[in-house]
């Protein structure tokens, strides 16, 4: 088509208005600077306009003579009017091809953050742990230090190599993700048996010394009900004092035989035991006494020093308890030992502290965005 006539826009063209322009009249060869009067445009919009316009397949552009430049239509005016009610009132399919935009959904991130603070706490708990398990084997202060240190490195190694192991892995470079977990599997047999160590140190010496009052108070419970059923088979209620008033006034009546028998002491006739039968009898009700009363007092003895021990039956009830239901549960098919309860005790307490390096690990791949 011929070049169109100047026209000057009674108002500014949006894109569409000077799109459908172009495609009815198929061709035009102006300066830049008319052409963005004409539009009512400023030159910087107009550049814009014609270079998204050939990009998208609308218009072709072409340097003409005398500073001026040929845009051509490459659709009729029917074709765009088509295209812009199409894109105005469908629902457009989204581009499968374009990349996802990144989705967070808010329960992986409170999840996150609760995965990352429990690893730092275990991180925390672990190199407070080992350093001090390591640093115990120091004979001298240098050495403590430096042992501590050793351990604190090893326990760092143990909670980083996961999550580099697995950037690596996502970078393909497979060589440095296997070097890194081969470290963290040696770095975690170490931190385990610091761990382990350390476990059963504490733990074994707090059973030992619950153990240790455990004993006593059986003892002492034992020797409370040995002193009680003796005590009980003591009918004997006087008094030392007036038992040993009702000696002295019977001792007179065996004057006859008293140096004989050696003061009623060696009796060997008859005259002298009914003589002597009085201050005999007194005598043994006196040992009784004595013996009642040496009685009452290891009892108040024994009763306080248990009144002062703690209330503790068992040495380890934890680990006695839950060999009692496991058994109870499988109906005696399964009888562990309280002794291996708390070696799995001691394994799960050495365990969950070298976990906090894959805590991390699944925490920072919560917190990152999913691709939707």
């Amino acid at each position: 088509m011929a070049r169109a006539a100047k026209v000057i826009a009674l108002h500014s063209f949006d894109d569409d208005e000077a799109l459908m322009y172009l495609s009815d009249v198929g061709r035009v060869e102006m300066a830049l600077s008319d052409l963005a009067q004409q539009f009512g445009w400023t030159l910087t919009k107009l550049r814009r306009s014609l270079s998204a316009w050939v990009k998208a397949g609308h218009i072709t552009q072409a340097s003409g003579g005398r500073g001026k430049v040929v845009v051509t239509s490459m659709r009729t005016s029917q074709q765009v009017a088509a295209q812009l009610v199409n894109c105005a009132f469908r629902m457009e399919i989204p581009n499968q091809s374009a990349s996802p935009k990144p989705v967070r959904s808010l329960i992986s991130m409170m999840t996150s953050i609760v995965l990352f603070a429990t690893a730092v706490g275990l991180t925390g708990v672990g190199l407070v742990m080992n350093a001090r398990f390591a640093s115990s084997f120091g004979q001298t202060v240098e050495a403590a230090v430096l042992l501590a240190t050793i351990g604190l490195a090893v326990d760092l190694l143990a909670v980083i190599l996961p999550t580099v192991g697995v950037q690596l892995l996502q970078r393909r470079a497979f060589l440095a993700a296997g070097a890194a977990w081969t470290i963290w599997v040696a770095a975690l047999g170490m931190t385990l048996l610091a761990a382990t160590g350390f476990a059963s140190t504490n733990i074994g010496d707090a059973v030992a010394g619950r153990a240790k009052v455990a004993g006593e108070s059986a003892a002492l419970t034992d020797r409370i009900g040995r002193l009680r059923s003796e005590r009980v088979g003591i009918s004997e209620t006087r008094s030392i004092a007036a038992i040993e008033v009702d000696l002295q006034r019977a001792q007179p009546e065996a004057q006859a035989v008293w140096r004989a028998t050696n003061g009623c002491r060696d009796v060997t006739r008859m005259t002298s035991g009914r003589a002597c039968e009085k201050v005999l009898e007194l005598r043994e009700a006196l040992a009784t006494a004595e013996r009642r009363d040496g009685l009452d007092v290891e009892l108040r003895t024994a009763e306080g020093k248990l009144a002062t021990l703690p209330a503790i039956a068992l040495a380890d009830p934890q680990a006695t308890t839950a060999a009692e239901i496991l058994a109870w549960l499988s109906a005696g098919a399964f009888k562990p030992a309280p002794g291996d309860i708390s070696r799995l005790r001691a394994l799960g307490l050495a365990l969950t502290p070298s976990m906090a390096g894959l805590l991390a690990m699944m925490a920072i791949s919560l917190s990152q965005a999913r691709r939707s």
